[in-house]
């Protein structure tokens, strides 16, 4: 965030930071001035350059619960040449990457870790990463909110669901989502794939921005999602805490969020016109990854796809050493994810005896 966004989350919170996280909290206050001051050049160098750039295209929106694969599929979208996709630095430096980011991509790589710590994936400053983290530093409106204040959850400029936002709150999301895709547009003049979880219960709101966006919807088998969130939870959110979470508010969060998500993509997904959606297995993606994106490319009307595949075979062939994390459930904690979970899971052909 900027100083003035910065400012803002600090007041709705009251200030309410845990004394083990003031390091944090100057670091943040660091970084503030920082982009700050960049975000002044980049008005005054780009600004007028950046304003009204237009999308060449309907953007794409993949879209599916957290730990779903929605990272896997972006990765392998973003070697088609005709896409083009937000990176890790744009959307960690939303303020000022088009002014910046010639000279200060390759200090990034150089102070970032090579890996997230949530499942091993690379980090890099030209790496596909989602949109969310950059609407939440510029509207300061996002779930993301609630990673920094668990336990004060930002007073409900992290809701889920749009319809629960106030309607300034919801303004500054649309206004900060339009100008972030002028300066992607301005920057790199293709078509854009967003990722992001939360957009999942935003179709509605997607559609009222860009009528003519396309969607590609995957999910997951709900216990590996459920076990992977409380991963991401333990080992990758804790670096971005300024409070302590509370273990069980965590536990609710992360099994009504996916059923809230849920309920609010069954709601809006009829709104999508014909030819503007396609549903991934994750499992299938990664078993037959020609045939699913075969599928992706015929359902969606995207041209290209063989030239794509000539592309992305040598990366698959790069990936065949990763492993994925692998867990273990408890009967418990198993007959929780089906009691709140299983009507979603059955839409989706998973069985959770």
């Amino acid at each position: 965030m900027d100083l003035q966004t910065l400012w803002r989350v600090l007041l709705r919170n009251r200030f309410q930071v845990d004394f083990r996280y003031w390091d944090r909290l100057l670091y943040l206050f660091a970084m503030a001035i920082f982009n700050s001051v960049f975000a002044r050049f980049e008005h005054r160098c780009n600004g007028y350059k950046i304003k009204g750039a237009k999308a060449v295209a309907p953007p794409v929106f993949i879209i599916g619960c957290w730990r779903s694969g929605t990272t896997h599929l972006h990765n392998l979208l973003s070697l088609d040449e005709n896409f083009t996709t937000p990176t890790y630095y744009q959307v960690m430096f939303p303020h000022h990457f088009v002014y910046t980011q010639p000279w200060a991509m390759s200090l990034f790589n150089y102070l970032s870790p090579t890996k997230r710590p949530m499942d091993n994936m690379a980090i890099a400053a030209k790496a596909p990463h989602e949109d969310e983290f950059a609407l939440a530093a510029l509207s300061t409106v996002s779930p993301y909110m609630q990673v920094l204040f668990p336990r004060s959850v930002d007073n409900g400029f992290a809701a889920l669901d749009p319809a629960h936002l106030k309607k300034e709150a919801l303004e500054e999301w649309k206004a900060a989502f339009l100008h972030f895709v002028e300066k992607l547009s301005f920057s790199k003049g293709k078509r854009i794939i967003f990722k992001s979880p939360p957009h999942l219960g935003r179709v509605r709101l997607l559609l009222e921005l860009f009528p003519q966006a396309k969607f590609i919807h995957i999910y997951r088998n709900p216990y590996e999602v459920y076990l992977s969130m409380k991963h991401l939870w333990q080992s990758g959110f804790k670096f971005s805490h300024l409070q302590t979470p509370d273990p069980e508010a965590v536990e609710e969060n992360i099994l009504s969020g996916y059923t809230e998500l849920y309920s609010l993509y069954e709601q809006d997904r009829g709104l999508i016109p014909p030819g503007a959606l396609c549903e991934v297995r994750y499992e299938d993606l990664v078993n037959d990854p020609r045939d699913s994106l075969h599928q992706v490319y015929s359902s969606l009307g995207l041209p290209g796809f063989e030239k794509f595949w000539t592309r992305l075979t040598p990366y698959l062939e790069s990936q065949k050493n990763y492993r994925r994390n692998s867990y273990t459930l408890d009967p418990a904690t198993k007959e929780k994810v089906r009691t709140r979970w299983g009507p979603t899971c059955e839409r989706y052909g998973y069985d959770l005896s």
